[in-house]
């Protein structure tokens, strides 16, 4: 089977409250803030959408969940309105962490919406935005078997009785 990728997004891009302390924190002053949350418009061209497919993307600055809130919300991580396992986790510091995730079978379409939003952080006496920036986000996905430039469907093998 054939595969193909699809680049999301590839420009650095910040979420969160816009903290003043976010751009010294991580050293990043020219990744644009884009608030809480943002919607990525991306095509999968010919995606065999009953196969899984591979989320790879890089963050900086990940907080949300502490290890010591594990049961507080998490970064949303969605495509097409479907939670990504794995999802947005937090990294060492101030260094990149790269995610590979594994979008399950029949969440991709040829037009497709991935979500991401900033969860909300508990401290003891305030609350605030995870304040963090993704950078490279891309999509590999399986395409559907084509002849002579006629798209054809997946064929999926019958049980007979």
């Amino acid at each position: 089977m054939a595969a193909d990728f699809t680049v999301i997004q590839a420009v650095r891009q910040r979420f969160g409250d816009k903290r003043t302390d976010l751009e010294d924190k991580l050293g990043e002053p020219e990744a644009p803030f884009v608030g809480l949350s943002k919607d990525y418009t991306f095509v999968c061209p010919n995606v065999a959408s009953g196969q899984m497919a591979v989320l790879q993307f890089e963050t900086l600055g990940v907080t949300a969940p502490r290890a010591d809130q594990p049961s507080r919300p998490r970064n949303v991580l969605q495509i097409n309105g479907v939670e990504i396992p794995g999802r947005i986790t937090s990294g060492q510091g101030q260094f990149w962490k790269a995610h590979t995730l594994l979008v399950p079978a029949n969440v991709l379409r040829e037009q497709n919406v991935l979500h991401i939003e900033s969860a909300v952080i508990f401290q003891e006496h305030s609350t605030h935005h995870d304040d963090f920036i993704i950078d490279n986000v891309v999509v590999f996905f399986k395409t559907r078997i084509t002849r002579g430039g006629v798209k054809r469907p997946s064929v999926k093998a019958v049980k007979s009785s």
